[in-house]
């Protein structure tokens, strides 16, 4: 049977949701066809659907659940809060003992800013950084996913989406990895440049940056006085400081969301004193920040105890999971004779099918192929959750035996791909 045929409440859900939400959800990046699964309750490393059939969950909503579904200690750590209220119309401890915590993990960061999600505090970095220039334009990579936010398109092609030509003409792309790419461009531009936005590692294929050109980039935007903003939404699990730590670059912003809040909405922005300033509402030309749940008391109880979790031995347990898992998935594509490559940093890896060499940029990745959509499909069905696309990471609710059942059920899907002839095979 294949996943269609696995699935049939799902997809009769699906088509009833359709009534009330375009396609049926609210995420463009859930829905898949023919249906994606509906989810009805999670526990660890397990997702359940409404079939009642069970997946590894190899996606942890797009990362942001380190430590798997329902933790006991996050679950109670939100239950109590909940109990003295969610949300305040002022300050409150939990505030800042998060905001303490980045402080005090992240060596770049000396206040701290709460937003909803990383598409907010992507914008406010923004904002933050042309209020301090004085200054319009945004560079960014080609493929550097930021969020939802109209100025930060994954690539050029999608600038005429919803998003009018006086917008793009802020926005300049160039491709990551390739630091003569951005000096030539800062040479032309760099006195108009605000800042230069990027991810660590690419969130799109997973493709890690080389730590030269990070550190090529701290020193073009600090010669042309523009803001190095590093964007470790995702990358924030790779390192108690996250992956500027590993690298050893120091940005003027830092964007935060996902494992900060605990499995709630959640988005900070941080940075030195003098550009953080900015927003200080004692200074009569402060930068407007305002937004009714940013850092809520439920959001901040369960962040500070996901924090506390992730210490540097998890960090170096799970970064080990996905080596065995990333080794488990090459076996399997060789064994079955698939064309393809998993790149990995950490906890987070990519599953790249029909790629010969490793990719470097954007460019080189091929998100969208027939055959990853076979093989996204037969893993459904063989009960692994994984992103259309081929991204997946490992949580602290995962071990060892956990993994090697993951490994088998791609093999078995990996089979089943190339056995229907629907494979590109080496």
């Amino acid at each position: 049977m294949d996943y269609a045929d696995r699935t049939p409440r799902s997809r009769a859900l699906s088509e009833q949701f359709q009534r009330w939400m375009p396609g049926g959800d609210t995420r463009s990046i859930t829905w898949f066809a023919p249906h994606p699964a509906v989810i009805e309750h999670a526990a660890g490393h397990e997702l359940t659907d409404a079939d009642g059939r069970t997946y590894i969950d190899l996606l942890n909503n797009y990362t942001a659940l380190v430590h798997g579904h329902a933790h006991p200690r996050i679950v109670e750590a939100i239950t109590e809060q909940a109990a003295r209220g969610s949300v305040y119309p002022a300050p409150h401890a939990g505030q800042a003992a998060l905001a303490e915590q980045l402080v005090r993990r992240v060596p770049s960061v000396e206040r701290v800013r709460f937003t909803n999600s990383g598409s907010e505090a992507v914008m406010q970095a923004i904002k933050a950084a042309r209020a301090f220039t004085g200054r319009p334009l945004l560079v960014k990579a080609q493929g550097g996913y930021h969020g939802s936010w109209d100025q930060v398109p994954l690539t050029d092609l999608e600038t005429g989406q919803g998003m009018p030509p006086e917008l793009a003409a802020l926005v300049r792309m160039v491709p990551y990895n390739d630091l003569g790419a951005l000096e030539a461009l800062l040479a032309r531009q760099g006195d108009r440049v605000a800042a230069v936005l990027l991810e660590p590692v690419m969130g799109e294929g997973v493709i890690a940056a080389d730590a030269d050109y990070l550190h090529g980039v701290r020193t073009l935007t600090a010669a042309h006085g523009a803001l190095m903003v590093l964007d470790e939404v995702i990358t924030f699990r790779l390192a108690p400081g996250g992956r500027q730590q590993t690298i050893g670059v120091s940005p003027d912003l830092t964007t935060f969301g996902k494992i900060i809040g605990g499995g709630l909405p959640v988005g900070a922005v941080g940075g030195s004193e003098r550009v953080m300033s900015v927003f200080d509402p004692r200074r009569p030309d402060h930068l407007h920040h305002a937004g009714t749940f940013n850092g809520n008391a439920l959001t901040t109880a369960a962040g500070l105890v996901s924090l506390e979790l992730l210490t540097p031995q998890e960090i170096e347990r799970i970064d080990g999971l996905a080596a065995s898992l990333a080794a488990g998935l090459r076996e399997a594509m060789t064994a079955h004779g698939l064309t393809g490559r998993v790149t990995r940093c950490g906890s987070l890896l990519h599953l790249h099918v029909g790629l010969e060499a490793e990719p470097r940029d954007f460019s080189d990745l091929d998100l969208g192929g027939k055959t990853l959509r076979d093989i996204h499909l037969a893993c459904m069905a063989e009960g692994l959750f994984i992103a259309p696309r081929g991204l997946m990471n490992t949580s602290t609710a995962m071990d060892e035996a956990v993994v090697a059942e993951a490994v088998a059920r791609f093999g078995r899907a990996a089979a089943q791909v190339v056995q229907a002839g629907r494979a590109t095979v080496s």
